[in-house]
């Protein structure tokens, strides 16, 4: 199994100074084309910001992942051991892992959140976040993104699932309601809703964003932009990179 790894140029051999580390899953079939990288960016915050961001590659070389709840799964054995392979050869603040994907990436995502709640602070399904369990001794922290205009995993098979993983959570109710400016965004020409639950006291424990006329695309993402005729509108109002890992920063085990 491979992955590839951004590392910040300030955590050098011997440092004893721990930094979070994010696993960032691909899509369908981007592991093997090499293009989630470019389409998230997120190496470029971790080299701006001091942590370390890991590419995991899935299986086939890079076509999927195995999202069912069982320890067997292979691909949770993989993210096992990568999490601790990078434990033994950096020095990883393990109270501030995050986890975050696209697509098959996000369905990746919220299979860890379920299997893994004890080992991710906080979780980002991007255009594909999935309820696939029971409640968990631990609540994961989220925020997840999807178009209304998403032409591959249609919006109205996922709208609710942001609320349903709340109600579960035991969040308050009802959610604070917030239109983004500027309303309407200038690439999707529809609003930008963020709904955001208090969870256990804790506002914004669990966030998402309703991108209106938005495709099936990571937000702010210039390679989306250029593959909008596959995937539809990419919201350029708002960045989904920088907006993760601010809700990331807030939250650790």
């Amino acid at each position: 199994r491979r992955f590839t790894i951004t590392v910040p140029p300030r955590h050098t051999p011997g440092t004893t100074t721990p930094i979070p580390l994010v696993l960032d899953f691909h899509g369908l079939l981007e592991g093997a084309a090499g293009t989630h990288p470019f389409a998230t960016r997120f190496s470029s915050k971790a080299n701006a910001e001091g942590f370390a961001v890991a590419y995991p590659i899935g299986q086939n070389d890079g076509v999927y992942w195995d999202v069912s709840l069982q320890e067997s799964n292979g691909d949770l054995r993989f993210v096992d051991a990568l999490v601790a392979h990078l434990e033994q050869t950096m020095c990883i603040d393990r109270s501030r892992l995050y986890v975050t994907g696209l697509s098959f990436g996000a369905s990746m995502t919220s299979m860890l959140m379920c299997m893994r709640p004890n080992t991710f602070a906080a979780a980002a399904p991007v255009a594909g976040i999935m309820n696939l369990c029971t409640a968990t001794d631990r609540p994961v922290p989220f925020v997840t993104f999807h178009g209304t205009a998403d032409p591959i995993l249609l919006y109205p098979a996922y709208a609710s699932t942001p609320r349903t993983i709340a109600t579960k959570y035991g969040c308050d109710d009802p959610p604070d309601v917030t239109i983004l400016q500027p309303d309407p965004d200038p690439t999707t020409n529809g609003p930008i809703t963020r709904t955001s639950w208090r969870c256990g006291g804790v506002p914004s424990f669990a966030e998402s964003y309703t991108i209106g006329g938005g495709g099936h695309s990571w937000p702010g993402s210039p390679f989306f932009q250029l593959i909008g005729f596959i995937v539809g509108p990419t919201a350029t109002s708002i960045n989904g990179t920088d907006i993760i890992w601010d809700f990331f920063t807030r939250h650790h085990l």
